[in-house]
This record gives C-alpha cells, structure tokens and sequence, in this order.
C-alpha cells in the first residue's frame, strides 16, 4: 500500500500537541524519579515530519502511527556506566516498557560506537494525567547512556560513520582505536568512583 503523505501529515498535525505534552510529562517524570542519580542532561526531542515520513518510506511501514515508536524521544545522559542499569530499573518501575534494546550489553565487543539502553514504553493506564487519556496510547522511546557514550555518538555522526561500510580502510584501525579509548575512559571512571566511595566508607578516620 502507498502511503498518503497529505493524509499522513494531517494526522501528524493533529497528534503534535499530543506528542509535545507527552514528551514533556515524561521528561518531567523522569527528572522527578532519576533526582537521586546525578545526570548530566534529561532531554526530549519529538521526530518531525520529514524524518517521520523518510522513516515509513525507508523500512516500508503501512501504519507509522502504530509502527514507529520512537516519534517521541527523550534521552537521559549520565555519569557513569554503573548508573545504568539503575536508571534502567527506575524506567521499568515508572512506565509501561514493552520493548528493550540494549546496545550495551549486546553490541559487538570491538565497538563502543552506539551504545546506549533503549526502551520504548507507554504512561501506565494507572496513572493520572491532566492532559487526557489518549496520550497513554502514544509510545516513546527512552535512551540512556553515558556521558561518553553520547559524545562518541554525536561525534561518528557527525563524521557520518555509524555504518563502518562508509570508512575508508586506511581509517578503520583508527575508528576502532578511537572507539576503544572511549571505552576505556569510561569503565574508568566507574571503577575511579567506586574506589573512591571504598577509601570513603572504609576510612574510620571520614568519620569523628
């Protein structure tokens, strides 16, 4: 079937509002539960017509309003990569997550490129909103990753190497060992912080 643009930006059109309180009720909730775990940024973005529509064009989608999930993203950026599974955990709890994509744990072991947590979810039907029911039928998806994984991220796509088909050969030994210091600076800042929480609470002199 071919898809009708007219149609479909019409009801694009109709759900924005939709999105934008949805995207920002999310956030907010997230902010509000997240408080006890330094982050560096919790962002929303919602995906705008033109990408929406390349998207159900590219992957032949016949229904982009119940098949794409990620029209709204929001996006939690923290410290350390020991954080994530918690944040992870907190999502679980406070939405109604119906699909999970871990980037972390499941990429190919010699690239850091990309890694993130994704989980696409809806509001819980048990929740109250001010802004109506039908906004618990609308899916989002949420990203966490940590400060170095989203600079890598933004990084390569910038340079437009997210499939390593587009790197030239002479460069790839390079991409790889980029990915790796990466990598490494992040894990170390992990284990940075734990010892330094171990010297804290297992020094009797920290405490008089």
């Amino acid at each position: 079937m071919k898809l009708d643009t007219d149609l479909m930006l019409k009801q694009y059109e109709a759900n924005l509002q939709h999105y934008k309180n949805l995207a920002e009720l999310v956030q907010y909730e997230l902010a509000k539960k997240i408080k006890g775990i330094k982050t560096h940024t919790i962002s929303h973005r919602i995906k705008d017509f033109n990408s929406l529509n390349d998207k159900a064009r590219r992957k032949k989608i016949e229904n982009p309003f119940q098949e794409i999930h990620d029209i709204i993203g929001v996006r939690v950026v923290c410290l350390f990569l020991s954080d994530l599974e918690e944040i992870g955990n907190l999502i679980r709890n406070e939405f109604d997550v119906f699909e999970e994509d871990d980037k972390i744990n499941d990429s190919e072991l010699n690239l850091f490129g990309y890694m993130s947590l994704h989980l696409k979810a809806k509001i819980k039907k048990t929740v109250e909103s001010h802004y109506g029911e039908e906004i618990k039928e609308i899916p989002f998806e949420i990203q966490v990753r940590t400060i170095a994984q989203d600079a890598w991220a933004s990084i390569s796509h910038y340079l437009d190497y997210k499939k390593k088909s587009v790197i030239p050969d002479q460069l790839k030994r390079d991409f790889h060992a980029l990915s790796g210091l990466f990598y490494v600076a992040d894990t170390h800042f992990s284990i940075l912080r734990q010892e330094e929480s171990n010297s804290f609470f297992g020094n009797p002199k920290t405490f008089k």
